[in-house]
This record gives structure tokens, C-alpha cells and sequence, in this order.
């Protein structure tokens, strides 16, 4: 274990402790003390595909009732000894998948701040020859632009929440557009403020999320968001199955399994064909040089893959999939919500829109959030910042703490 490593699991155990004030000292030993176990295994014997053992670690803990599944409510586990589960099994399953997993690398898959809503530790990497003023100039607006999304947006939202249990088809899709925006917020926003964070402390981590939303087709898309737990999926499901197999089902093995990572419950399963088949269409399109359907089709497959992501509810969410037109009486109540939060859904639809319609510009090219790094941007999310800051909403991590 590198003293480097020691320093920056040290560092995120003191911003851990600030950030989320109610942990226990147990939910960081736990995961050192489970890391340090599977690198002593894996050192000692050679278990043929623990990799996926470990992967699906979180599937048996969710299926025995100890941790919550990620549909976007709090996800905490009642066990602290399960802190982090999700990010450091699929950490590790990754890196012996690449054949990278070895003493040194515990310090880092059980990185305190990294367990507590991603990246998954895929790397992590001393950047120390940049010295302190490059480092501030670089890695400090995404500590700005991420807090601005998480709390000045993402909070608010959660005041909207009540439309989860409507199911008339203007309240469905109200609703799964409200709460696209809300997840993208809270955790592209905590996860700029970690990458930030351990930038300003001299290392380098996985860039979380690429401006998905600057995307062409629901394919692009996919490259942008979550960008860790899509490596893992390409080296551990992806590429083994293609080698066999067609492209639909390598995607469906890929789909399914991401759908068993984050729960395994009916509309998980659902989500994941769901997507693995318009995945599939969409390549399809683009192959036969079809570009404006896939790109037709990206808005809808967002939005309902979003409705089926958010309701573990089997005869509610049968429901609104039936898409039963009862009026625009259902969209009235939110009209009665606090303003911070309307201000907040216009906030995230404008951030959302100029990654969209800018897509191609140069500023955009790059897709790491140039656009609101720049001088105007950042003076733009710190004067909103201080006018609008608010205690409306609830504060949590949806991909926290399980």
C-alpha cells in the first residue's frame, strides 16, 4: 500500500466526516478491512470468475433485503458494515478483470470519499508535478459547478417528488422529466465536487460524467453518464459476450447486468431490456447513416426508461405504463410547489438545454463542462449561488452510501 494512497484515503475520511456528518468510524474500517481480505484471497488463490462474484456481491445483498435498490430514494444501508458495497465490489471485480488488483490498489477501491456516491475507483493517480495554482486554476470550477447543480438544483427538486405516486400520463412524464433532471444534478453534481476535490489534493479520478445530454442519440448518451460503472460493464459483460455472441445480446447481458448492480426488482429487469433494446436499434439506425431517429428517439427512451427507473411499485408502474390520458388537472399541483423549487427545475432545464443545442460548438467539443467553467459561467453560478442558496428540499446522495 503506497504512502501516497495512505494520504489521500486519510484526506477523504476528514472530508467525508464534514460532508456527511452522521457516519460512523466503522462504515470506513469495514471496507478497508473487506478490500484488504479479497487482495489476500485474491494473492493467495487464483478463484476462477470471482470478478463476477464480487460484481454481484450487491444483487445478493439487495435481494436478502440489506441494501436498498438505486431508483433514486436514499439507498443507505441499515448495516454500516455494508458502507460503499456497490462502488469497492465493482472496483475490484473491474481491476482483476484487468488483471490490476493487488495490495497496493486497497487503499484506493476503499476510499472513504469515493464510497460515499462514486466514481467507482478505477484509478487514481498523483497529478503532484502540477503545482498548487495550477491545480485551483483547473479543479476548483468543478467544485463550484457541482455544488451549484447539488444544491442549488437537486435539493430543491425533491419537492416534486409527490408526482411518483400519479399515473395519469401528463403527471408520468411531468414527473420522469422532474426527476431526470434531479438525478443528473445530485449526482453529476457530487460527483464534480469529488473529482474537484481530490484534483485540488494532487490526484486524478475517473471524470464521472461527459455532458450526456450533449449527445446525438441515446448510444452518446450512455458514453456520458456514469462513465465508470460503464467501463466495468464493458470489461466484465460486454466484451466476453460479444466475443460469442451478437451485439443485441451482449447488450441485453449488459443491460440486465447493470440492472442487477443497481436492484434487483421487477422494474430493474424491465429497465434493462428496455434499454438494451432501443441501445440496439439506435446503433442499428446509425449503421443503415440514419441520424435524425436516433435522435428523435433519445428524448422518449430517456424519459420512459426514467419512469421505469424510479418505481420499484409493480401495479403503479403498470399503470402509468399504459399512459392513460386523464386531463391536465394532474400537472396543476405543481404549480403550488415553493418557487426555489420552480426556479430550481428552470435552472437544471437551461443547464440541460445549452448542452443540448450547443452540442457541436467548440466550447462543448470535449464534453467536461468547459461551457460553465469558463470566467462568465462560474461568475454566473456564484451570484445565483449566494442569492438562491435554500434549505427547501431534502439532502441526500442517490448512488450514496450502499
Amino acid at each position: 500500500m503506497e504512502k501516497s494512497h495512505f494520504t489521500v484515503w486519510i484526506f477523504a475520511v476528514a472530508v467525508s466526516y464534514v460532508i456527511f456528518k452522521d457516519l460512523e468510524y466503522w462504515q470506513f474500517i469495514a471496507p478497508l478491512i473487506a478490500v484488504s481480505g479479497i487482495a489476500l484471497l485474491v494473492a493467495k488463490y487464483r478463484i476462477k470468475h470471482i470478478e463476477y462474484l464480487l460484481f454481484f456481491t450487491i444483487s445478493f445483498a439487495s435481494l436478502l433485503g440489506l441494501t436498498e435498490t438505486l431508483d433514486g430514494s436514499h439507498a443507505e444501508s441499515s448495516n454500516v458494515l455494508l458502507y460503499g458495497l456497490s462502488f469497492y465490489t465493482a472496483s475490484m471485480a473491474f481491476l482483476i478483470a484487468k488483471n490490476k488488483f493487488n495490495y497496493k490498489k486497497v487503499l484506493a477501491v476503499s476510499n472513504p470519499l469515493l464510497l460515499s456516491t462514486g466514481p467507482i475507483a478505477l484509478f487514481i493517480e498523483g497529478i503532484s508535478h502540477k503545482n498548487l495554482k495550477q491545480r485551483i486554476k483547473y479543479y476548483f470550477p468543478f467544485i463550484i459547478i457541482g455544488t451549484f447543480m447539488f444544491q442549488i438544483i437537486g435539493r430543491p427538486l425533491t419537492e416534486f417528488f409527490f408526482l411518483i405516486e400519479k399515473t395519469d400520463v401528463m403527471s408520468v412524464i411531468t414527473f420522469a422529466a422532474i426527476f431526470e433532471i434531479f438525478v443528473y444534478m445530485n449526482f453529476c453534481g457530487l460527483s464534480l465536487m469529488i473529482y474537484g476535490l481530490f484534483g485540488l489534493f494532487g490526484y486524478r479520478i475517473p471524470l464521472n460524467f461527459n455532458q450526456p445530454f450533449s449527445s446525438r442519440n441515446i448510444v452518446e448518451f450512455w458514453r456520458g453518464w456514469h462513465t465508470s460503472l460503464s467501463q466495468v460493464l464493458k470489461i466484465l459483460f460486454y466484451n466476453p459476450i460479444r466475443e460469442k455472441f451478437s451485439l443485441f445480446y451482449a447488450l441485453l447481458g449488459v443491460y440486465i447486468a447493470s440492472a442487477m448492480w443497481h436492484g434487483v426488482t421487477f422494474n430493474f429487469i424491465l429497465w434493462g431490456t428496455f434499454h438494451a433494446f432501443f441501445f440496439w436499434l439506435s446503433i442499428k439506425l446509425l449503421k443503415q447513416r440514419n441520424n435524425v431517429l436516433p435522435l428523435i428517439l433519445m428524448p422518449f427512451i430517456i424519459l420512459v426508461g426514467r419512469l421505469i427507473f424510479a418505481d420499484s411499485d409493480i401495479d403503479r408502474l403498470m399503470e402509468k405504463l399504459i399512459f392513460n390520458f386523464g386531463g391536465l388537472d394532474g400537472i396543476k399541483p405543481i404549480l403550488f410547489v415553493s418557487k426555489t423549487s420552480l426556479l430550481a427545475l428552470f435552472f437544471g432545464s437551461i443547464i440541460i438545454t445549452i448542452e443540448f443545442v450547443f452540442r457541436n460548438t467548440k466550447v462543448m467539443k470535449k464534453r467536461n463542462y468547459k461551457f460553465l467553467r469558463t470566467p462568465f459561467g462560474l461568475l454566473v453560478l456564484c451570484v445565483l449561488g449566494v442569492i438562491f442558496i435554500t434549505d427547501v428540499g431534502v439532502d441526500y446522495a442517490v448512488y450514496g452510501q450502499r
